[in-house]
């Protein structure tokens, strides 16, 4: 659409400043056998190829510098000299953005080009013409007295009966005839080299015209020609990029490389100074319902496998993966179990910064055995619902570290002591991620949509199922309101859908379709399209299916803490 809006703008600026333009015609005929009502069939070959040479001659400089001296001007608009297709004449047309101005310089240089003619007086060939002329007058009056005294002498025989006076008018007669053929040859001499019977001749048939309306193509054609090709373009471009484009972009291409659902769809936060606890702060937020569909996924996995280690990695550096381990872990807290997040990206800590906690002392230490886990356990704004250990000071061999036996008895240590242990790892171009990935119960792969390529995906895919890490799920970071129109994935669309979110909009907008039972389902067999009250009734249900088995664990693990206070009571 933007190679579409800016080809059409461009289209429109430059033919808005574009000058009319006006086309001047003149034609000239070479000869006058058209004139002869029996044309030789060689004379018309001759006109022709003279007829190619005269519009030729009128796209030589000579014509041209000729005709700028006649009319007092420097320079001529563009013009064109050709031979009118199989005939003796010669078109030259003028385009200019004056029509008057067409009009003259085209009458002018046909002026010129007949000049050239050898018919032309005011040079040798003119001079001889004219005199050819006179000749002919003189000679064509010569004729006519000859042929009146020749009927004058005939007349004169009439009723003469003297012998003597008839031979001498027919002697009279005699010599006028004779005295009359020789006028006739000469007359007919010198016709042959005139004007009249010249082959080589020049004449205006057709004068140059004043023209009224501009030539071109319309201008709204033009532009509607440059939308089309701007839009057959930018389609072309965007097919291609999408073709080109090998990354993964939707839950399809997720499920088709890893074999795995899309647990979670995070939207975009535009805070980035308190991206870290976003959910804490916006508690009713289209993000903090996210996090916490987020939650009920996994909670789905922790009915059937006891998971109390999450990891959370990403195929990146920057694909969100901190934000994501912190607000999941606010976002859990909220349920009043007891959590900890921990900082396990010794080469790039984040949590301190994103929860604003000390860095040190931290995970480094416990492992380096300079403290104990008690010791440098932080509580997150003294709430007992949330604990962190942060990563503390960068060791010098992070991977031997990470890698060792160690981190696995801190982590089985905090399984005992809480009920949900969040990691926070290393992006997975780094082998430490690896390591930790197979010393918990859970991975989260955090993505974000067009960021990753196929390749590094399956690679990625291969190195966690050779490490025997098992992966929960994938979930979509950043995800823009442009990513789910581009993409198109339904998923995408869900967040910034008015019916998936009713309870952030208006009650108008929600207004239910009132058309018709009948016209709603030719919509449906038609278009598609589902009943809007439908459409809401059915995500009702989803809500409620996906929020109910939460609201069952949370009333088991209730009971489940009161019965131990109750046996802690009696022990006592």
């Amino acid at each position: 659409m933007i190679v579409t809006v800016l080809a059409v703008v461009a289209s429109a600026v430059s033919t808005m400043f574009q000058p009319e333009i006006y086309v001047s015609r003149t034609t000239l005929v070479i000869g006058t056998t058209i004139l002869d009502p029996n044309p030789d069939s060689g004379q018309i070959y001759i006109a022709q190829q003279l007829a190619s040479i005269y519009a030729d001659m009128a796209r030589r400089e000579p014509i041209q510098q000729a005709t700028m001296e006649a009319l007092g001007i420097g320079w001529l608009p563009q013009y064109q000299a050709k031979v009118v297709p199989n005939t003796q004449m010669v078109e030259i047309t003028v385009s200019d953005t004056v029509p008057k101005r067409a009009q003259i310089i085209a009458n002018e240089l046909a002026n010129q080009l007949m000049l050239q003619s050898p018919a032309i007086g005011g040079t040798e060939t003119g001079e001889r013409q004219d005199f050819i002329k006179q000749q002919l007058d003189s000679l064509k009056v010569q004729i006519q007295d000859t042929e009146k005294n020749i009927e004058e002498l005939q007349k004169s025989l009439i009723g003469i009966n003297s012998a003597s006076q008839i031979a001498n008018i027919e002697k009279q007669i005699n010599e006028q005839t004779q005295r009359l053929n020789s006028f006739r040859e000469n007359y007919a001499s010198l016709l042959a080299n005139s004007q009249e019977g010249a082959l080589n001749i020049l004449s205006v048939v057709e004068p140059a015209n004043l023209p009224s309306n501009p030539v071109g193509t319309n201008r709204f054609f033009i532009i509607a020609l440059a939308g089309l090709v701007g839009f057959s373009l930018g389609t072309g471009a965007a097919y291609l990029l999408e073709y080109l484009d090998k990354t993964v972009k939707t839950a399809s291409d997720v499920e088709r490389i890893f074999g795995l659902p899309v647990i979670g769809y995070i939207s975009a936060i535009t805070d980035d100074e308190d991206s870290g606890t976003y959910v804490e702060k916006n508690p009713d937020s289209i993000l903090a319902e996210n996090f916490r569909l987020l939650h009920s996924n996994i909670e789905f996995f922790r009915v059937s496998n006891p998971i109390r280690t999450i990891l959370v990695t990403s195929p990146n550096q920057g694909n969100g993966k901190t934000t994501v381990a912190s607000n999941l872990a606010l976002s859990i807290s909220h349920e009043e179990q007891d959590i900890i997040i921990v900082d396990a990206d010794l080469r790039r800590p984040a949590i301190h910064n994103a929860l604003k906690v000390p860095k040190n002392p931290g995970l480094s230490d416990i492992l380096r055995n300079k403290a104990d886990v008690k010791s440098v356990v932080k509580s997150w704004k003294d709430d007992d619902g949330i604990k962190v250990l942060t990563a503390g000071n960068i060791p010098p061999n992070v991977t031997e570290v990470v890698g060792s036996k160690r981190i696995a008895m801190i982590l089985s240590g905090l399984e005992k002591e809480y009920e949900l242990v969040i990691v926070d790892a290393p992006p997975l171009i780094i082998s430490d991620a690896y390591n930790l990935a197979s010393k918990v119960d859970g991975v989260i792969l955090v993505m974000e949509p067009g960021q990753t390529t196929e390749a590094q995906a399956r690679t990625i895919k291969e190195q966690l199922d050779r490490s025997g890490a098992r992966v929960l799920g994938i979930v979509f970071n950043k995800v823009t309101e442009e990513m789910a129109h581009s993409y198109y994935d339904y998923r995408y669309q869900s967040l910034y859908s008015p019916k998936y979110y009713g309870d952030y909009i208006s009650t108008a907008s929600r207004e239910p379709n009132t058309g018709s039972r009948s016209r709603q389902l030719m919509d449906f067999f038609e278009h598609g399209k589902v009943p809007a009250d439908v459409a809401v009734e059915v995500e009702h249900a989803i809500t409620a299916i996906k929020t109910q088995p939460r609201k069952t664990m949370e009333r088991l693990r209730k009971s489940k803490k009161s019965g131990t206070g109750r046996k802690n009571g009696k022990n006592g």
